[in-house]
């Protein structure tokens, strides 16, 4: 059901998407495959690191400096992902909850307009 006064959420998400261009419209979609893809595959990209570092024959300052870059790979990306689809959340529910604004107010307005009439034919 859709009505001429009250705005889908999409649209209004769609409208704030539309404000970023180039660099950042691309940082922004390459953080929303990074979330897709890789974040579920972490724990994966972990232990295919830190099990291999435990057996390589290898002096304790590369296996140092190979566990770094495992930790540090978090805060590198996953936590920018993370955040981008946390943004993205809050836009959809704040986009919600100006269209459920918009649609009380429609609803109020007729009310209104409605209980106006009946007074106007007593």
């Amino acid at each position: 059901m859709s009505h001429h006064a009250v705005v889908h959420p999409d649209v209004l998400i769609a409208r704030a998407e539309t404000k970023f261009h180039g660099i950042l419209s691309l940082n922004d979609r390459l953080l929303d495959w990074m979330a897709a893809h890789l974040l579920p595959s972490m724990f994966m990209f972990d232990m295919a690191l830190a099990l291999p570092l435990m057996v390589i024959p290898a002096p304790d300052s590369a296996k140092l400096l190979l566990g770094l870059f495992s930790g540090s790979w978090l805060q590198w990306w996953a936590l920018s992902a993370l955040q981008r689809t946390a943004n993205k959340v809050q836009a959809q529910n704040d986009a919600k909850a100006d269209v459920d604004h918009r649609a009380l107010s429609h609803i109020a307005t007729v009310v209104d307009q409605i209980f106006a009439m009946k007074d106007n034919t007593q």
